[in-house]
């Protein structure tokens, strides 16, 4: 237990203040310190007796038990079990009587913080305590009512209700089972910071669903009208009244359905209770609780439909696409991040805790090292635990051997395939097959068992169960044996373990066994996991037991067992909503809110918090050590560089004879160029002996200075160059002289980067005599290192005369680092490598790199074609006249600059073509919408094959198509291009018009439906996602073979346990088969509303045949029905039928099965791919192989990238002191809040819909809410004007917010005019109903776009409000690749399913009658929103419905057995277990960067926001960028972690605006510039900071900061030399001043006649004429440098520009300091002067004239000048 301080009194009034001032995570953070304080740890002896302690857990769980047991229904089974009841609950409560009496007795009632009343856990024991008694009386009180009814004591049952707090006691039991003990001050620390992030993110869900909330209302309002016949009355509405099935409805041309001729639009006048709660719109609670329903994604398709008959389309699908997208998949994935998060953090704060401690056994290890008299040698640890005999050892080897594994492998293998063969076909044979199989499975038991007990002999017992994969198959060995017992065999109890034999095929592959170890291996986390849910599945099913056991007609608690299946049904949502609306039905009217507030929340905490641990937790156990982060990274770098090798496509033409062209060479001057020479064919006359030194940089310099000086190479690497002489042409001579010039005038006139391949060839010798020199030809590109050709080599020099190539950097080596340089030499190596050798292939090979083998590489209809393939958009980035407007537009240059204009026109028409499918359709009948029979679909077919053999021409031609180095097919996205065009091609040449089902003509219309896919292949973002699925391919086939896996074994126990035992007569009052003949009426289904007259005789029913048949959707008759049944199962959907089924027919034990593979298969099988999904996306992106420090960088930059500068103008003038009065107003805290609160309190006013319909039933409340809205609207006008007045207008217009604000007051107050003042006039004109419903939608679009700015008020919400904006941004190209694929599959569900016939699910709203409606309907499948039965319905066969031979499928309603199967599994598979787990992936990336603690290491949102407050007071004309010059002044205002210090980092300060102004080239700097340098300097170089940089940038970025960080260093080092030399010049300066000061005076006292010429010479007010010459110089653009006649002009020169520098920039700085109203430069000098120069030299430099001169002697001059001159020679 945590130790707490005693107080020396009894409690002052400080303590209790501050016990008093404790919030509830306080509270909680008590209670989590699970170290029992009440019965371990006290001071008496009596209560550490182990017995007295287990009696207290003894009646903890007693407690639990008779709670459970006490419903009315379970005493009505056994009535003598209220007796006893009353009897243990009497017992339980004198013994934790007992307990406090002891508590109190040692540690006082109330006397100091551990006492009774002041200990939290004691607080908690004595509610539980209250509880107790308050039931026993409850308990006796009941009795007494029952015993004695002369008394007149009335019992209701809802008394029992206040026995529920009773549940808490488990609680304790568990409590006092858990011994371990956390830190205080950790949990806290994790407390407050995860309950803030939870509570920030719940506001934000509740802000979602409160907008969606005040939508629905004025939207949609009461969805009350309905279809009914003719005399319907409103108020009493029967069944028979209603339309079957029944219809809402909109009056005639109000856009939604019309009801037909015989029917009419009504609008009924219904309870609550009747409507169903569900899917009501009609006031602000009942919105509230439909949206929160519909989020969940389950029933929220009924109120679509229900919307759609209603209203016009369109509102309703953008209401709930909408909705879903953003509430379903983006808001509420938030919550994911928020536990993965905290949970993270918990898991590095308290490792500890969940890792097993590692304790070295030789159970562990299979060898051991041992000593004996020949020396060291490894022993088998099981030598030492069995027999030393020959036999054992003889068995040993044959038990441990590859052979004997392998078999038995494979046995488990024939054992589990035999049993999935059985197939029940419901006679007389399916027992007879079962014996047979009996006694098959009793051989397998046989051998098996065999296998045990050899295994036993041959390790011996001690060794064989010490191992845990030894003990699960014994385990088995002893179920299957008592499973052999045909009286056992028949009961189905020991059936486990003869199906989960399958899972020792895990061995079988190890890379399976090593997921499964890593997913499951550390069983504490997940273990624990699982402990706590099922606790709180038992707390919550108790406290709802008898919460509603005693409500009427409801018949889901009556017992705890299917109060228990209750709650666990919410827990998997699968027909929650349901639930929830029968329980609020039962209820009475006033216990409805608190109801659903109840399971609401039930529901959230189980669905938003219990599931989100389970994906953290799988993360967590796929989360990778640090280390092994580090090694992935690095081999992810060489993985990285580009094969050296040639694909094998271009590896064929090595296997033909080189064929090089010859090349005739003519004499020409030497003044110009030599032609290009063949390397590749000249050296196959000579060898060449490279010598090559240690050093290749070294190697690299000397030829540069070589080829540059003409002197050719030096002696050290000089090439010796032996001739084999074949004849005249062949002179060793010519041809060294040949190669030699011709080299260095190549690189003089800078053709290629011939050089590097030159220098980086270390032996370009070889046995075929293949040269090792890169040929650079006119087409080669430059790539790799820096191109050093003529103008970069001749800038390679650097001032010294040392040559250091471009991307070279300083290298200093230390201890333990990556020579981070070697990659990228190796990659550029690779590049060169491969260059060359494809240069040798197009010299040797002349049908090399020729498309088709026909056309030219330099033809002229080749470069056409490439410029039409190749050309793109494109902008100069850096042009300084554009840039600010580049820079604007940016994103969307981006955006066209990623493909082609050609990729970008067939973008645009496969779009148009995809559009044009949608029309396609097989209804109505007469085929009018078929492609072939309607000539404007033709139109767009033939243009998209025109066009896209146009664009497959172009780019054969210019890059070739399969044999060249950019061939047009080189991956599977090239490929399926050609299919796409092939398929097309063919359907337009052939175009079909009979297509039977499951014919060659349908298969070509399913594969033309795959046009969608070709914006793969166009756009590389979209491609991209692909591949980064498929990268995670291996990991996604694990998880998926883990499934299967897991859905035979339970689909091997389903067949044995309720195969062929499902199958009953459809009329549920026959109970025997014989009996199920004939005909009966079944009644219809017709509305969900509670009306007069439903399931009672009046019902509307229809005769249908009995007959005997198994369930629709599912049975258990061959392993096939039963994996698929298991697999619609593993959605969550339809599970509740099967048990449902299953507990009718077979009683609690099938329910057990199902509810057991529910919880394994979903709640751990299904977010196992949510894990894996998200590991692998983030391990493609880089992020998951981030150490912790940088990933924590990582996000610190992106945090950087979503700061933005204030837009708050600066405070105005002193003398303005009413603005000034009114800026600290409308800026201060309680402002902001105040204004914020009205925002909320005016949303409120749309808590009714706003239309003229409403006005009959709630006037005097409509109008309220309307002058409310009006009256906050006038308050926000109010707000405008007061900060117009405080910040201007032009400051006022500068923050965004502030322009939205004034927009929607304008919008406000128009609203005002036209609702409040126009009616009159459009009363008199008779058209007010229209007017009127014209202003309330004006009136409340206003309210809404009012609320929507709450997001900008308040800064949680902003933050998260970027978060899923960025996650949207970041996941635009996931749900376009979404869209696409969803998109192939309505176009080819259009084929498969379009006239299918009408069925359970199939039916107005879902059908795939045209792309259209089948997009409808894959989008519901992706919500999971019963895509079972649709599938069910598609899979309808003949005979059940028609058809006959040479039917095509649109003239049949059939639907595609196996086609429905393939086509919804695979769909829901890849979009809802795959694509869309991509969405929580992009969430959780996002969500880190909100994810930020004050006390952030690296950096926290305090930091930036001194920044922003910085910047704003130095960007006064709010322009998002400042001048360079104003760099050093704003960071002489930062403070606090921000401050550079001028004593310790002078340096730092000169690198850093250095580096700003090599940004743009001395232009203006913008926010994020300053913003990005300022914290990357302060983190990479402050050596106060506990951060090393180098831990947290990638291998690229540190590569890239460490060649910025040398050419800075350099810069400053010029810089800081040449302000020495200046202020040299000064000192001279002064000196000559003085001197001629002297002799000023000596000649005024001898009366020199030159006076006034030498004073002329020496003022600073005078110009020399060189000075005037360099000015004009100046002006015309051109630098000129001279240096003067004498040292007095070049002293006088320097000291004008010296003063003329100083000066403007005093003037400046002074206007700057006047424009924020600060003080004036002579005020703030401290802040605002140069570090390099001291006030005496200021004070010097600013009120210098020529009469103050320096007393210096002559000879201290002499040595200065001379120092000087030194200086500059």
């Amino acid at each position: 237990m945590l130790t707490r301080r005693k107080s020396s009194i009894d409690g002052t009034k400080s303590e209790r203040s501050r016990r008093r001032g404790e919030s509830i995570g306080g509270a909680f953070t008590d209670m989590i310190n699970l170290e029992p304080t009440a019965i371990i740890n006290k001071s008496t002896e009596l209560l550490h007796e182990r017995f007295l302690r287990d009696m207290v857990r003894a009646a903890c769980l007693l407690s639990m038990i008779s709670l459970c047991l006490h419903t009315p229904d379970t005493i009505k089974m056994w009535p003598p079990l209220n007796y006893i009841i009353l009897v243990n609950d009497i017992l339980v409560t004198l013994i934790f009587i007992g307990e406090a009496a002891v508590t109190i007795n040692q540690n006082g009632l109330f006397d100091n913080q551990n006492s009774y009343l002041r200990d939290r856990w004691y607080q908690f024991e004595f509610f539980l305590l209250i509880n107790h008694i308050l039931s026993c009386v409850i308990h006796i009180y009941e009795l007494c009512s029952i015993w004695f009814p002369s008394l007149n004591f009335f019992y209701y049952p809802w008394f029992g209700a206040l026995r529920s707090a009773r549940s808490f006691i488990f609680l304790r039991f568990i409590r006092s089972i858990v011994r371990f003990k956390l830190p205080k001050k950790t949990i806290k620390l994790i407390m407050k910071r995860s309950s803030q992030q939870i509570q920030n993110v719940t506001i934000f869900f509740m802000f979602f669903v409160f907008s969606y909330a005040i939508m629905g209302v004025q939207l949609f309002g009461r969805l009350n009208y309905h279809c009914v016949v003719n005399g319907t009355d409103p108020h009493n509405v029967t069944i028979a009244d209603l339309a079957i099935p029944d219809t809402m409805c909109s009056q005639k041309g109000a856009g939604g359905y019309e009801c037909p001729g015989n029917m009419v639009c009504m609008r009924l006048e219904l309870q609550p209770q009747a409507e169903g709660f569900y899917g009501q719109f009609s006031d602000f609670a009942s919105s509230l609780f439909t949206v929160y329903l519909a989020a969940s994604q389950e029933g929220w398709v009924y109120v679509l439909y229900d919307c759609l008959d209603s209203m016009p389309s369109f509102l309703a699908f953008f209401y709930f696409v909408t909705l879903i997208f953003f509430l379903a998949w983006l808001v509420k994935n938030v919550f994911i991040a928020v536990i993965t998060e905290t949970f993270a953090e918990i898991r590095v704060r308290f490792a500890e805790m969940w890792q097993t401690r590692e304790t070295t056994s030789d159970h562990a290890y299979t060898q051991k090292l041992e000593k004996d008299e020949n020396g060291w040698k490894l022993v088998e640890v099981d030598k030492y635990n069995r027999a030393h005999s020959n036999n054992s050892l003889f068995l040993h080897t044959i038990v441990t051997s590859t052979v004997f594994q392998t078999i038995m492998q494979l046995l488990i293998l024939a054992n589990a395939i035999f049993h999935a063969t059985f197939v029940f076909y419901h006679d007389e044979s399916d027992q007879i097959r079962k014996v047979f199989y009996y006694y098959v499975e009793v051989g397998f038991t046989i051998l098996f068992n065999t296998e045990v007990a050899i295994k036993v002999y041959a390790f011996g017992w001690n060794a064989y169960i010490s191992r845990g994969q030894h003990k699960f198959d014994f385990l088995l060995c002893v179920g299957s044996s008592l499973n052999a017992i045909w009286i056992l065999y028949e009961t189905n109890f020991f059936t486990y373990f003869q199906v989960f034999r399958i899972a020792r095929l895990i061995k079988a592959s190890p890379m399976l066994e090593d997921f499964v170890y890593k997913i499951f291996g550390p069983g504490k986390k997940l273990g624990g996991l699982v402990i706590f849910t099922a606790i709180l599945l038992l707390v919550t099913s108790a406290i709802s037991l008898q919460l509603f056991c005693y409500v009427p007609k409801l018949n889901r608690f009556t017992n705890f067992a299917a109060a228990f299946m209750t709650m666990f049904q919410i827990i998997t949502q699968e027909g929650w909503t349901d639930v929830v609306i029968e329980i609020l039905r039962a209820c009475n009217e006033q216990a409805v809110p608190f109801v659903a507030i109840y399971f609401v929340a039930y529901h959230l905490l189980v669905t938003l918090f219990v599931l989100s641990l389970f994906v953290a937790v799988i993360l967590d156990n796929l989360e990778m050590d640090e280390e092994l982060k580090k090694v992935k990274q690095l081999k992810a770098r060489e993985q990285d560089t580009i094969k050296t090798t040639l694909p094998m496509r271009l590896r064929i033409f090595n296997r033909f004879p080189t064929a090089p062209t010859m090349v005739t060479m003519k004499k020409v001057s030497s003044e110009f160029p030599l032609p290009k020479i063949r390397d590749s064919f000249t050296r196959q006359f000579a060898d060449e002996f490279v010598e090559t030194s240690d050093d290749p940089m070294q190697e690299i310099g000397l030829k540069v200075r070589s080829m540059l000086s003409g002197k050719g190479p030096s002696k050290e690497t000089r090439i010796t160059t032996t001739i084999r002489h074949v004849g005249q042409l062949s002179n060793k001579t010519i041809l060294t002289s040949i190669l030699t010039e011709s080299n260095r005038n190549r690189a003089l006139f800078s053709e290629s980067n011939q050089h590097l391949a030159n220098f980086t060839r270390s032996n370009t010798s070889s046995k075929h005599g293949k040269s090792g020199i890169l040929s650079a030809t006119s087409r080669s590109r430059t790539r790799g290192l820096a191109s050093l050709k003529g103008k970069n080599m001749v800038e390679g020099f650097k001032e010294n005369g040392d040559l250091r190539p471009e991307d070279t950097a300083r290298k200093v080596e230390k201890h333990g680092e990556i020579d981070f340089k070697a990659f990228q030499m190796k990659r550029a190596h690779a590049e060169i490598t491969r260059n060359r050798i494809e240069e040798e292939m197009r010299e040797n090979h002349p049908m090399f790199d020729r498309p088709l083998f026909l056309v030219g590489r330099e033809s002229s209809l080749r470069r056409m074609c490439q410029m039409i393939a190749h050309s793109r958009h494109s902008y100069d980035q850096n042009d300084g006249q554009h840039r600010k407007n580049s820079n604007k537009y940016k994103q969307f240059h981006d955006l066209l600059a990623i493909i082609t204009y050609l990729d970008w026109a067939m973008v645009l028409v496969t779009t148009l073509s995809c559009c044009s499918m949608l029309w396609e359709s097989p209804w109505p009948l007469t085929g009018e919408n078929l492609i072939f029979n309607n000539f404007y679909l033709q139109i767009a077919e033939y243009i998209f094959v025109l066009v896209m053999s146009f664009e497959l021409t172009v780019k054969c031609i210019a890059n070739g198509l399969f044999f060249t180095p950019k061939a047009l097919v080189t991956d599977v996205g090239d490929i399926l291009t050609i299919f796409i065009y092939i398929t097309s091609l063919i359907f337009v040449i052939w175009m079909p018009t009979h297509i039977e089902i499951n014919s060659w003509a349908q298969l070509l219309m399913i594969c033309r439906a795959s046009r969608p896919l070709r914006v793969y292949a166009l756009i590389p973002h979209i491609r991209r996602v692909v591949v980064e699925l498929c990268r995670g391919f291996r990991e996604i086939l694990l998880v998926t073979i883990l499934l299967v896996v897991l859905m035979f074994i339970f689909a091997s126990f389903g067949v044995q346990l309720v195969g062929g035992k499902l199958a009953a007569c459809n009329d549920l009052s026959i109970t025997s088969r014989e009996n199920c003949t004939g005909l009966y009426d079944v009644k219809l289904f017709v509305t969900r509303l509670e009306v007069y007259g439903k399931n009672e005789a009046m019902h509307p029913s229809i005769i249908v045949p009995r007959v005997w048949t198994n369930p629709r959707n599912f049975n258990f008759d061959h392993i096939g029905n039963a994996m698929l049944a298991l697999f619609e199962t593993l959605s969550y959907k339809g599970w509740n039928v099967v048990r449902d089924v299953l507990y009718i027919r077979h009683g609690a034990w099938a329910v057990i099965f199902i509810h057991i593979y529910v919880f394994i298969g979903c709640m751990i099988g299904l977010t196992l791919f949510v894990g894996v999904v998200v590991a692998n996306y983030t391990e493609n992106r880089g992020t998951a192989l981030l150490t912790v420090d940088q990933r924590r960088w990582h996000d610190l930059k992106a945090r950087l990238k979503m700061a933005q500068p204030l837009h708050v103008p600066p405070k105005p003038p002193e003398s303005a002191k009413v603005r000034c009065y009114l800026y600290d107003m409308t800026t201060s805290r309680w402002f902001k809040q105040t204004f914020a609160a009205l925002v909320v309190l005016n949303s409120l006013t749309l808590i009714i819909p706003w239309n003229v319909s409403e006005e009959r039933d709630r006037k005097k409340s409509l109008l309220t809410c309307t002058l409310f809205s009006a009256l906050f609207n006038i308050l926000f006008t109010l707000e405008c004007l007061l900060k117009m007045i405080a910040f201007t207008l032009s400051g006022f217009w500068q923050s965004r917010r502030n322009r939205i604000d004034l927009i929607i007051t304008v919008l406000g107050i128009n609203w005002i005019v036209f609702h409040f003042l126009f009616q009159l006039p459009a009363y008199f004109a008779g058209g007010i109903s229209e007017w009127k419903r014209l202003t309330y939608t004006y009136g409340y679009l206003v309210v809404i776009l009012r609320f929507f700015t709450i997001a900008g008020r308040k800064s949680t919400l902003k933050m998260l409000m970027l978060t899923v904006v960025m996650s949207m941004v970041r996941s635009s190209f996931i749900i376009a690749a979404m869209f696409l694929l969803v998109l192939f599959y309505a176009n080819a569900g259009v084929v498969l399913f379009g006239m299918v016939k009408y069925g359970q699910a199939v039916g107005k709203h879902v059908n795939f009658r045209n792309g259209r409606e089948a997009l409808v309907v894959l989008f519901r499948s992706v919500t999971g929103e019963d895509w079972n039965d649709i599938m069910h319905d598609c899979m309808r066969a003949p005979p059940f419905c028609n058809w006959h031979p040479g039917l095509s499928y649109w003239q049949t309603d059939c639907g595609n057995y196996v086609g429905a199967i393939v086509y919804f599994c695979s769909f829901y598979l890849i979009i809802t277990y795959i694509v869309l787990n991509l969405l929580v992936a992009i969430i959780m990336e996002n969500f880190s960067l909100f994810y930020s603690s004050v006390e952030d290491q690296l950096l926290s949102y305090a930091d930036i926001r001194n920044f922003q407050l910085i910047w704003n007071m130095v960007d006064v004309e709010q322009k998002r960028s400042i001048p360079v010059r104003r760099v050093k002044f704003l960071l002489r205002l930062l403070r606090g972690r921000l401050e550079v210090p001028d004593e310790s980092d002078g340096l730092l300060f000169k690198h850093m605006c250095h580096e700003m102004e090599r940004l743009h080239n001395g232009d203006d700097v913008s926010f994020h510039d300053v913003l990005n340098v300022i914290f990357l300097y302060y983190f990479s170089m402050l050596s106060y900071r506990s951060v090393d940089i180098r831990k947290n940038l990638q291998l690229e970025e540190l590569l890239q900061r460490e060649e910025l960080e040398y050419i800075i260093e350099e810069e400053v080092a010029k810089h800081t030399i040449r302000q020495w030399l200046e202020h040299c010049l000064k000192n001279i300066k002064a000196k000559q001043n003085n001197t001629l000061g002297k002799m000023s005076s000596i000649g005024s006292t001898f009366a020199f006649p030159q006076q006034d010429v030498l004073t002329k010479g020496v003022f600073l007010t005078e110009a020399s004429p060189d000075e005037e010459s360099l000015q004009g110089d100046k002006g015309s653009g051109k630098k000129k440098a001279s240096r003067g006649n004498s040292i007095t002009e070049i002293v006088t020169e320097a000291q004008k520009k010296s003063v003329k520098r100083e000066a403007d920039k005093i003037k400046e700085r002074r206007g700057t300091l006047r424009q924020m109203q600060m003080g004036t430069y002579d005020e703030l000098e401290e802040v605002e002067e140069d570090e390099d120069t001291d006030a005496e030299v200021r004070r010097s430099s600013f009120e210098y004239s020529g009469s103050d001169v320096i007393q210096m002697s002559h000879e201290k001059q002499l040595e200065d000048v001379k120092t000087w001159w030194t200086l500059c020679d």
